[in-house]
C-alpha cells in the first residue's frame, strides 16, 4: 500500500515538473514570437519646435509650426531662415515621405518675406505617416534636377520632419500676407516672453546670491575682534575675496538688468505691432 502511494506520489510531482515545464516553452514562444503578429508603433520622428537648428553653411533655421488641413489635404510648414551675410545661395526646398524617401515632390513657397518662409505641401494623404521637408542650398546658376547625386548630397543644408501623431490640425482657408505676418510676430512674442521670464528668474536668483554674500561678509567682520592676530589677517583676506566676488556679481547684475529692460521694450513694440496687425 505505501509502495503505491510513492508510486502515484511520484507520477503527481512529474506531472506537475512536466505541466509546469510546458507552461514556461508556451510563454517563451508567444512572448519571443510576439512582435510577428503584433506590430510595433513606430517611434515619434518630429524636429523640435522653437528651437534654432545650425545649418552647415553657418546658417540658422527655426521650425515654428506644422500644421494639416484633412479636408484640403495640405500640409503648411511655417519657419524662420537666418542667413549668413554676403550668402549668395538661394534655398530649395522639397519633401519626402518615410515610405518613399528616393520620390521627392515639390514644395510651393506661400510666403517669403525677409528671412520668414511659409511652405504649404499638396495632396497630403490623411495617413502619411511620417515626412521630411528637405532643405538645399544651391547658387543661382545651379539646378537642383541638373545635379549629381553627390552634388545634391552636398547642398542639402537639412531636413525637417514630421509625425502625423503630432501635427496640429487646422483651416488653411486663409493665404494673405497679413495672415501670415501675425503669426509670425506672435511666434516672436511667445519667445520673447519666455527669454523675458527667464531673464527675471536669473535677476532674482543674482540678488538672492548677492544678499547671502553681504550676510557672510557681515557674519566673518563681526568675529574680527574675538580672533588672534594671525586668524584675523586670515579672515580679512577671506573678507577681501568676498568683496571682490560680490563686485563681479553686481557687473553681472547690472548686464542681466539691461537685458531684462531691453527684451520688456521688445516686448511692448511686438504687442504694438500685433495690435496693427489684428485691426
Amino acid at each position: 500500500m505505501r509502495r503505491q502511494t510513492r508510486r502515484r506520489l511520484t507520477q503527481n510531482v512529474s506531472r506537475f515538473y512536466l505541466g509546469l515545464g510546458i507552461f514556461f516553452v508556451i510563454g517563451f514562444l508567444f512572448f519571443g514570437t510576439s512582435s510577428f503578429f503584433f506590430a510595433e508603433e513606430a517611434p515619434v520622428n518630429q524636429t523640435p519646435i522653437n528651437e534654432t537648428i545650425r545649418l552647415s553653411n553657418g546658417e540658422t533655421v527655426t521650425l515654428h509650426a506644422w500644421s494639416y488641413d484633412t479636408e484640403m489635404r495640405t500640409m503648411r510648414i511655417r519657419l524662420t531662415l537666418d542667413e549668413t551675410p554676403g550668402n549668395t545661395n538661394d534655398h530649395l526646398f522639397r519633401y519626402v515621405y518615410k515610405a518613399r524617401p528616393d520620390s521627392e515632390k515639390e514644395v510651393v513657397l506661400l510666403h517669403d518675406r525677409s528671412d520668414q518662409y511659409v511652405l504649404e505641401l499638396k495632396d497630403v494623404p490623411n495617413d502619411f505617416d511620417q515626412l521630411a521637408v528637405r532643405i538645399y542650398g544651391l547658387d543661382e546658376s545651379q539646378s537642383i534636377d541638373a545635379l549629381t547625386p553627390k552634388e545634391r548630397e552636398n547642398s542639402l543644408l537639412t531636413s525637417l520632419y514630421a509625425d502625423r501623431r503630432t501635427i496640429e490640425q487646422a483651416n488653411h482657408t486663409s493665404s494673405d500676407e497679413t495672415t501670415f505676418t501675425r503669426l509670425f510676430v506672435e511666434d516672436e512674442l511667445t519667445e520673447t516672453e519666455r527669454q523675458l521670464e527667464k531673464a527675471q528668474q536669473s535677476v532674482e536668483a543674482q540678488r538672492q546670491q548677492i544678499t547671502r554674500i553681504d550676510r557672510d561678509k557681515e557674519e566673518l567682520e563681526e568675529e574680527l575682534p574675538y580672533l588672534s592676530l594671525d586668524e584675523q589677517v586670515e579672515q580679512e583676506n577671506e573678507i577681501f575675496d568676498i568683496g571682490r566676488k560680490r563686485d563681479e556679481l553686481t557687473l553681472e547684475l547690472e548686464k542681466l538688468e539691461q537685458s531684462v529692460v531691453a527684451l520688456e521694450e521688445k516686448h511692448d513694440k511686438l504687442r504694438v505691432r500685433l495690435r496693427e496687425l489684428s485691426i
